[in-house]
Order: structure tokens, then sequence, then C-alpha cells
């Protein structure tokens, strides 16, 4: 079977932590804070604090906003639930904007559309790691006096206009789940702009526990507000920093395949490809086209063993979410037509052509 995902490990991980585990502190430590140093330095980035996860990530991003009952965050509905759920954490209501049909990322006309007196952040996914129309994006929040928090759970490595996704925004979250570029089995970091936000967001993510107490005693910190477990560990971050290492291998094995399938299926009847725009470089985690008759289109290479997926469903059906298919033209375009197929660095040469040749066959 020819899989949709494969997750990728250094074969440097296994003994880094058999090592680590030996040691007497395993908890959050040294090695946290210095594959923080050692992000913010690959990506150009400032503020990194890593996390549990990319959700935990999106959560702390909200609460910076000050995002408090009955206001409204401009989102997409074209992501993962997860990206949605911190919304409703703080009692807040999500807001859906539509998308681009040419690229499945919320389309920033929409966003200025939603805009109301109860609009508190801007949330924005990039689907399949292709950056969204930062420029327009961050206008519309400057107008608005509103932070723009980047899901780039999907972008890991992408840019925008020679910037890192990462550098662009108020916030972005990273994760680095199972299924990501590079995994830590789970976990994720969040990047901030401000300092002031930076530093709450430090103490939010430990209980509200400054760990950087430095008095004569050092359980003698104070606890002003309530935070979560949140953090990351010393074996997690050690994890992190070894993967951190092969990203660049990894995104670049990604982008082969990408160009392959691009090349090859670009004339395919009944199959649309997304667009690629010259000015940003996509982190590649998800090859998503548009064909007819999707599920004769799955069934066809489910019968050569080859696998293929939504990956997500469009939030606003949900019942948490209001259950009901919105007025979202193009994202009710799209919505029978949009699948992924394979892509992930463990892919041989054979692989991507046997996915190619069958494509080609027609379904």
């Amino acid at each position: 079977m020819i899989t949709m995902f494969k997750p990728y490990v250094s074969e440097k991980v296994a003994p880094a932590l058999t090592e680590i585990l030996k040691t007497s502190w395993i908890g959050q430590g040294p090695h946290v804070d210095k594959v923080e140093e050692k992000f913010e330095k690959m990506f150009d980035t400032f503020g990194a604090l890593t996390l549990n996860s990319c959700t935990s990530a999106l959560h702390l991003a909200l609460i910076l906003s000050d995002l408090g009952e009955g206001d409204e965050v401009i989102t997409t509905p074209m992501t993962c639930s997860a990206t949605n759920m911190p919304i409703l954490y703080e009692k807040a209501r999500p807001v859906f904007a539509d998308i681009q049909k040419s690229s499945l990322n919320i389309d920033p006309k929409d966003i200025k559309k939603k805009l109301t007196s109860k609009t508190k952040a801007i949330m924005v996914v990039h689907w399949g790691g292709e950056p969204c129309d930062m420029d327009e994006i961050l206008a519309i929040a400057k107008e608005a006096k509103v932070p723009v928090i980047e899901d780039a759970a999907h972008a890991l490595g992408a840019k925008y206009k020679a910037k890192y996704i990462g550098a662009v925004s108020d916030f972005t979250c990273f994760s680095f789940q199972a299924i990501k570029q590079i995994t830590t089995v789970d976990g994720g970091i969040l990047t901030c702009k401000d300092d002031a936000h930076y530093k709450r967001g430090k103490l939010l993510r430990w209980y509200g526990i400054d760990r950087d107490f430095k008095g004569d005693i050092y359980w003698k910190f104070k606890v002003e507000e309530a935070g979560f477990k949140y953090h990351m560990n010393d074996v997690t971050a050690t994890m992190l920093s070894i993967q951190l290492d092969d990203l660049e291998k990894v995104n670049s094995r990604r982008r082969e395949i990408v160009k392959r399938y691009r090349e090859a299926l670009k004339d395919v009847k009944g199959l649309t490809l997304l667009e690629k725009k010259p000015d940003r470089e996509s982190g590649n985690w998800l090859f998503t086209t548009l064909v007819e008759r999707r599920d004769d289109f799955t069934k066809m290479l489910k019968a050569s063993d080859i696998e293929t997926h939504m990956v997500h469903v469009r939030c606003d059906v949900y019942p948490i979410f209001g259950g009901k298919r919105l007025d979202l033209p193009a994202m009710n375009e799209v919505e029978p037509k949009y699948v992924s197929i394979p892509l992930h660095q463990g892919l041989t040469d054979d692989d991507v052509d046997k996915v190619v040749k069958t494509i080609k066959k027609g379904w």
C-alpha cells in the first residue's frame, strides 16, 4: 500500500533519547531553552515558546489576543477542527470566511466582509503548506486593529516573500504531530512578535508560574494568572532538535515529489491542480487536487493500493460549530472535489510513478 503519510524519525533520535532518559532531569529544562533558540535562528523569528501541541499554541495565542466571551474570530472552515476549538474554549464565536478555489486558503476579500465591532482576531491556515495572501490579510488586520494568528501546522519551512512563516504575523503556531513534515509524536511551537506576549505566554504554558524566578528560595514565586500544563519537556525537545536538523532534507524530497506530480498531472482531464504563486514557497505537507467524481477517483486508486484522503472536513458542518453548511460559495463548490494523494519523504520514485500512471488511466 502506498500510504498518504509516513512519519519521519531520524536514526539519531533513539540513541539521543536513551541518553537523556538516563539523566536526572527529563521535564522542562535546558534542552527546551536550546531548541527554542535554535528554532528562532533557523526561521529568523522571535519569541518561540515550545508547547505540547499546536492546539495549545492556538489557545495561548487567542488568550494573548485578549479574546473573551462573546467576541468573534474570523477564521477558515477549511481546516482541522483543532484550529477552531480553542475559540470555543474562550466562549467566543468562530466566524467562517470563504476560501479561494485556487488555493483552498482563506479569502482576504471575505475576511473584510465578515469584520464587525466584535472581531478580536483573524486566524488563517496555510492549506497544505502554501502560504495565504498575507499582505492583504495583514493590511485588513491593521485597519481593524486586530492581531493575525497563523495556524502553520502545514507550513513548517514555508516562506512568504522571502520571509519564513513564523516571522510574518503577531502569532504563528506550528505542529510536530505524528504525520507532519517532522514529528516529535506530539508537540508545537508558538512564536510571538511582541515581547510582552512572549513573557505572558511563557507563564501561561506552565500554570502561570515564573520558571525563571531568581529569589533566595526558588519556590517563593507568585502566581497571578491561571495557566495551563502546555509546556514541552526535555525529552521531546531533544527529539525536536534532532528532527529540525533534517527538515531541509525532508522538505527537499517533498519538493521533488510535488514538482513531478505537477508536471505529470497538469493536463489530466477531470483534475485541477491548485495554484502555486511565485512569491512564496510551500511547506508541501499535502498535495491536494480538485477532481471530478471524487468517489470514483478514490475507489480507483484504492483498487491499486494507493491511499487518498480529504484530510479535513469543513468545520462549519460539525454540530459544535453550528452544524450548518454555510453560504460560502467557493467552499461549497470545492467541497465535493478536493482530495489529497500521497506525499511524504518515504515515497520512492517508483511509488510516485505508480500514482501518476494510475491517475492517468482515468476513473
